[in-house]
């Protein structure tokens, strides 16, 4: 969920930031039904409104937000050392912009965003990766993660898995107007791996599985959820300024 959250609320807030799309359309598309606050926005000492963030980030001069959807030893879209950084990696999900970086928390039904300065400026590793890289990484990832788990038999006892080369569609995400046609195929596909990659890795051992089959598979897929994050960064990140 909390990718999912970061995702859209740097495609929309992008786009808004740009002055492509209405306040209310990013509100609509980020919280819908959810209850969204962020707490820590400088001036206020209690939990605002999603909303206020946008206004914030304005002040603050941001011109685009960017998700990033780092993991230990793969800081790919941070800034650098710092809090903001710290928690980014805990959660596995952020919003960053040049000067003010967020991270999301679910607690029960409501989704609470904490605010941070990013304390160093980007870097040229902090830029978003071209959907068209992270669609090539991504595909040669699949196939050598099938190819790996063909090898290990991993099909007779994870059928899910053997879906890797072709996953299915799931509904299309409503993204703001101007976003990457490329970019939206990518997305389709990488949030359908992330879900089958979320079970596999959920999916303790047990009966004929072995810790050292599961090892096994999980060595294979470990690069492939790395170019699943990264795809998923470059698809939400491609909307245009």
């Amino acid at each position: 969920m909390e990718r999912h959250s970061c995702g859209l609320l740097a495609a929309w807030g992008t786009a808004w930031l740009a002055g492509r799309v209405p306040y209310d359309a990013v509100i609509d598309a980020v919280v819908g039904s959810a209850s969204h606050r962020v707490r820590g926005l400088p001036g206020h000492p209690q939990p605002v409104p999603l909303g206020w963030l946008l206004t914030a980030a304005r002040e603050h001069g941001e011109r685009r937000l960017l998700a990033v959807l780092p993991a230990p030893g793969d800081p790919r879209g941070l800034p650098g050392p710092g809090a903001f950084t710290a928690a980014a990696l805990h959660t596995g999900a952020a919003v960053r912009g040049a000067t003010l970086g967020v991270v999301p928390e679910t607690i029960d039904a409501e989704v609470l965003w904490t605010a941070f300065e990013v304390e160093a400026p980007p870097s040229a590793a902090a830029e978003p990766v071209p959907v068209s890289e992270a669609d090539e990484q991504l595909q040669l990832a699949v196939r050598m993660a099938a190819d790996a788990l063909t090898r290990l038999d991993v099909a007779s006892w994870r059928p899910d898995l053997a879906s890797l080369r072709a996953p299915e569609r799931g509904p299309r995400l409503r993204m703001p107007p101007g976003h990457d046609q490329r970019a939206l195929g990518l997305l389709d596909r990488a949030r359908r791996l992330a879900e089958i990659l979320d079970l596999a890795f959920a999916d303790a051992p047990g009966g004929a599985v072995t810790s050292g089959e599961a090892g096994a598979r999980d060595a294979a897929l470990r690069p492939l959820a790395a170019a699943v994050r990264h795809a998923l960064a470059a698809a939400y990140n491609a909307s245009r300024r």
